[in-house]
């Protein structure tokens, strides 16, 4: 901001109308008696947009130190804003970056030509490398509910680490690749099948001082709870003068002296 204050002033500006719904305002200016946007952005599809509504910033060039870099820093880092998100021409997803015992992954490429409109007429292939230094070739094919979309369904046999570069073809000519890596790994989660796991229920309860119970056994569980050696012991403590029983026990004993004393002739 304070940046923005030391700037020469502009020698004109645009007015650029209302920002439209969605639009930020990222800077204002006083123009015509009444403040007028100057600087917006806005996302447009998948792109970002950008209004400058002045032609007179080449004061901020003329006007400063040759050493001050202000002019060339504001449009370099604006250029590099709006394309820093720009999607390519061939970008690849999957379902599930890490594969828990189970080998399963659908590929999924959106595909986009020249003019980065999306195309249904490529060729489509992804190279699947794997951990035992082997390739594979994959087909992708187009999707007919969504139009530059390609996807194949693929298993990767072994654990470890994967990776897949994608290749779009039309003709001769290559439209664009992208690479997509992901891992498999096994024996660290249950397989969350409709089937119960017994063995492995059995192991965890085995393992964590618990026991496993059959829906025959369920009758068993109150009275095995009662009796078993883990839970948690809280240790409660009070004071004497607080508990009833110590209370009724003094005045029994002040009573019985009373008592002895009248048959003793004492009182």
């Amino acid at each position: 901001m304070e940046r923005w204050k030391k700037l020469p002033y502009m020698m004109n500006f645009q007015e650029a109308g209302q920002p439209k719904p969605g639009a930020l305002v990222l800077a204002e200016m006083t123009g015509l008696g009444h403040k007028l946007p100057l600087l917006i952005t806005q996302k447009y599809g998948r792109g970002r947009t950008a209004v400058f509504a002045t032609g007179g910033e080449w004061r901020w060039q003329m006007l400063q130190p040759v050493q001050d870099m202000s002019h060339e820093l504001f449009w370099r880092q604006l250029l590099r804003w709006l394309v820093s998100d720009t999607p390519t021409r061939v970008v690849t997803s999957i379902t599930r970056p890490v594969l828990y015992d189970d080998g399963r992954v659908h590929l999924r490429a959106e595909v986009r030509d020249t003019t980065f409109l999306p195309t249904s007429d490529a060729q489509v292939q992804a190279r699947i490398g794997g951990p035992n230094g082997g390739a594979q070739s994959v087909d992708l094919h187009p999707d007919s509910l969504e139009q530059g979309v390609y996807s194949a369904d693929w298993d990767a046999g072994h654990a470890g680490s994967y990776v897949a570069e994608i290749t779009a073809t039309r003709g001769q000519q290559e439209l664009g690749r992208d690479v997509i890596t992901f891992r498999r790994e096994d024996g660290v989660a249950e397989n969350f099948h409709l089937e119960q796991n017994r063995d492995l229920l059995e192991k965890l309860s085995s393992q964590t001082g618990g026991k496993y119970y059959r829906p025959d056994q369920v009758s068993r569980l109150g009275e095995d709870i009662s009796y078993s050696d883990a839970g948690i012991t809280v240790r409660e403590t009070k004071d004497l003068w607080d508990m009833p029983i110590v209370f009724f026990l003094a005045l029994l004993l002040c009573c019985s002296e009373w008592v002895l004393r009248r048959r003793w002739g004492v009182v």
